[in-house]
């Protein structure tokens, strides 16, 4: 054990409520500047409105396409769990690089050490026993994963929920594409995993996995749809745009700016409940 008390396997959080307020406040502007908008699959917007509500833990399995997946976590904490404290494993090499995280709620582990899976759950414990209403946000699959690929994932998020009593597990799915403007458009769907008959690390294990493969098979039919009804827009999502001086003869010409694509979009997928 270290002399701060943790297994010497981790570098502990150093979580500051007062920096991921300011980070959260950053990177909604920046989300707002390199994305067209940032959507919510309409499903989910029940889900996320109450993840704030409960006293119970809540774990958070998202898949890991992208460089910005780090960030949104910051967002999604900020918008849809603010008065949670968080907490999420990084490589700690990794870690050294951006030792601001851990102010943010991120602990470093060794992903290529056995003992890391065990030191993490006895760290993460610990720090429920502290917080109960502690947030925990994973992205199981350990790396950057296109979201074409079936989804494989670590078993640390199964020993997880299987371990900590009254645990909510929440499966997000993430996705990135470009629909009518020159910047890309970020979405995101939220749905819970439905804890299994048998709830041990197996049982949990086979759950969070369907849970996360149906969560990106149903936000990747909405993207591919480019169905602008199934989300709710978070942020931007206003008329794309081409120029400012071809959009202004655009407007007094009396044309639209936009790109109209209304001819040719095909049906709309069903909503799910």
């Amino acid at each position: 054990m270290s002399d701060a008390g943790h297994d010497d396997l981790i570098v502990p959080a150093k979580w500051s409520a007062r920096f991921i307020g300011w980070f959260y406040w950053y990177v909604r502007r920046l989300f707002a500047k390199k994305f067209h908008a940032v959507r919510l699959e309409s499903s989910s917007v029940g889900v996320a409105q109450s993840l704030d509500d409960s006293s119970s833990p809540l774990l958070i399995v998202m898949n890991h396409c992208s460089w910005w997946d780090a960030l949104v976590f910051v967002y999604f904490r900020g918008a849809f769990c603010p008065t949670r404290t968080v907490r999420g494993p990084m490589d700690r090499l990794q870690l050294k690089r951006f030792a601001m995280f851990r102010r943010l709620g991120v602990f470093g582990i060794d992903p290529d050490n056995p003992q890391s899976l065990p030191a993490m759950v006895r760290y993460l414990q610990g720090e429920i026993n502290k917080d109960p209403r502690l947030m925990i946000v994973l992205t199981p699959q350990g790396m950057f994963t296109d979201v074409r690929t079936p989804v494989e994932i670590r078993p640390g998020a199964a020993v997880l929920a299987a371990k900590i009593r009254g645990v909510r597990v929440v499966a997000a799915a993430v996705e990135y594409g470009f629909w009518t403007d020159a910047r890309p458009e970020l979405f995101l769907r939220i749905q819970d995993v439905q804890t299994p008959v048998d709830p041990t690390t197996a049982g949990w294990q086979r759950a969070i996995s369907l849970a996360m493969q149906c969560n990106a098979n149903e936000l990747a039919a909405r993207v591919i749809a480019r169905d602008a009804d199934a989300f709710d827009v978070l942020i931007g999502g206003a008329t794309a745009k081409i120029h400012p001086i071809y959009d202004l003869w655009l407007r007094i010409t009396g044309r639209k700016i936009a790109i109209d694509l209304s001819r040719r979009t095909k049906a709309k997928l069903p909503r799910t409940s």
